[in-house]
């Protein structure tokens, strides 16, 4: 049992659903992760969006048999208040019959419904039990890999938080995860249409299911080293793995698809990798966010793709944690 309150909540996002559609409401589910005892006077609120196919326990890991596995757990207890997002189609959030709408920019759109209604929530006292209502809070948000790319285009949008982390996410070229072409010679619509093509094959069925899995078994080296624990494997298949809409995922996967809203970002970036990750040179990503004015970049040792299973995942926490006071 834990003993750092939590509380299952959820946003409105029916706004984002096709209008004239058969569905009229959608809801993005959510958990919030607080310590009410050790909340600053002007506290940190992150709202955290997982990669695609991981649910949003993603960010509050709790392994059988280890602890110190959950980032949430971990800047609540330094008086953090830590909003964990589904990303729409995937965890528990609504799963429309026809789901080919829900692009990346669609996901960023949900996403920044949720951040406006936390916000509106959070000062009126009625976010989550046991949380007092707070009119000067200062939000922050981060993504990792797909949820990456949703926070980068709701910020390039809507310039929602006062700082912003990307966690192995990149707006120029996404780089180790499958054989590629030579993207420098196609179009976006030609990198969009060879994404959706290898996808497809690699799913073994002549058509790319409308919610999709990742087996991580197909992952192996990938999304964690090559030494992982068998236990934090199954872990992590039996209770973070969960379906993406396949446009999503496709947006995710096309190079060069979320850089004209990277260009808009004006606030403080934090951009983590690990050294075995997706970007070609991490030490070169701040080339696609010309606005900002302060960008920081981490590279952690000992660390894939997703960077809470890794042995070295509170070098990385360590490191935002003491980053925010500048940043905001």
């Amino acid at each position: 049992m834990n003993a750092m309150p939590r509380a299952d909540i959820s946003f409105d996002i029916s706004q984002v659903l096709p209008k004239g559609g058969e569905e009229s409401v959608a809801e993005l589910s959510a958990t919030v992760v607080f310590d009410a005892a050790r909340l600053t006077p002007k506290p940190v609120v992150v709202l955290a969006t997982p990669g695609g196919t991981y649910h949003r326990r993603y960010w509050d890991l709790q392994p059988p048999g280890r602890t110190g596995y959950s980032k949430a757990e971990y800047l609540a207890a330094h008086g953090l208040i830590f909003i964990a997002l589904d990303y729409f189609g995937g965890g528990d959030s609504t799963r429309p019959a026809d789901g080919d709408f829900i692009g990346l920019e669609v996901q960023a759109d949900a996403a920044h419904l949720a951040y406006e209604q936390a916000r509106q929530r959070l000062r009126d006292g009625t976010l989550a039990p046991g949380l007092p209502a707070i009119d000067d809070a200062t939000f922050v948000g981060i993504g990792q890999s797909l949820g990456g790319f949703i926070t980068m285009i709701q910020q390039g949008k809507y310039a929602d938080y006062a700082a912003v982390g990307i966690f192995g996410a990149s707006p120029l070229l996404i780089t180790g995860v499958r054989e590629q072409p030579d993207w420098d010679t196609l179009s976006t619509e030609q990198r969009r249409a060879w994404v959706i093509a290898e996808n497809t094959r690699q799913s073994g069925n002549t058509e790319l299911e409308m919610y999709h899995g990742a087996p991580r078994a197909q992952y192996a080296g990938i999304f964690h080293v090559l030494d992982v624990p068998d236990d934090l494997l199954a872990y992590d298949e039996k209770e973070c793995h969960t379906l993406i809409p396949r446009y999503a995922g496709i947006d995710g996967m096309t190079p060069g698809l979320a850089k004209p809203f990277a260009d808009r970002i004006t606030a403080p970036l934090f951009l983590a990798f690990g050294d075995s990750d997706v970007s070609a040179d991490p030490h070169r990503e701040p080339t696609g966010y010309p606005a900002s004015p302060d960008i920081t970049v981490v590279v952690i040792p000992r660390m894939a793709h997703m960077h809470n299973f890794a042995d070295t995942r509170v070098q990385l926490w360590d490191r935002f944690l003491a980053w925010l006071p500048a940043a905001i």
